[in-house]
């Protein structure tokens, strides 16, 4: 079952807003999550304009809505927070 984007969506599911922080991998903003198993996960927030296109840097686009998906997914330093294999 994928993740919900929105943060009505997610809410609506069971997951709960924990915090707010920044990566301690690439230093990005992130919020943490805890999932309707009990596990927390880190959410980027990513601003979208009316095109449902994601606004990179500083630009004069007006945000339309945000929505959050997996930091794993977008963290360059991802692989440095994986548990190893035994």
């Amino acid at each position: 079952m994928p993740i919900p984007e929105k943060k009505a969506d997610l809410e609506a599911m069971g997951y709960v807003f924990d915090n707010e922080a920044k990566c301690r991998g690439c230093e990005a903003a992130i919020e943490w999550w805890i999932t309707p198993n009990g596990k927390k996960m880190p959410m980027s927030v990513l601003p979208l304009d009316a095109q449902g296109q994601k606004i990179i840097g500083a630009s004069l686009t007006p945000v339309y809505e945000y929505v959050r998906r997996p930091h794993f997914a977008d963290c360059p330093k991802a692989s440095e927070f994986r548990k190893k294999k035994k």
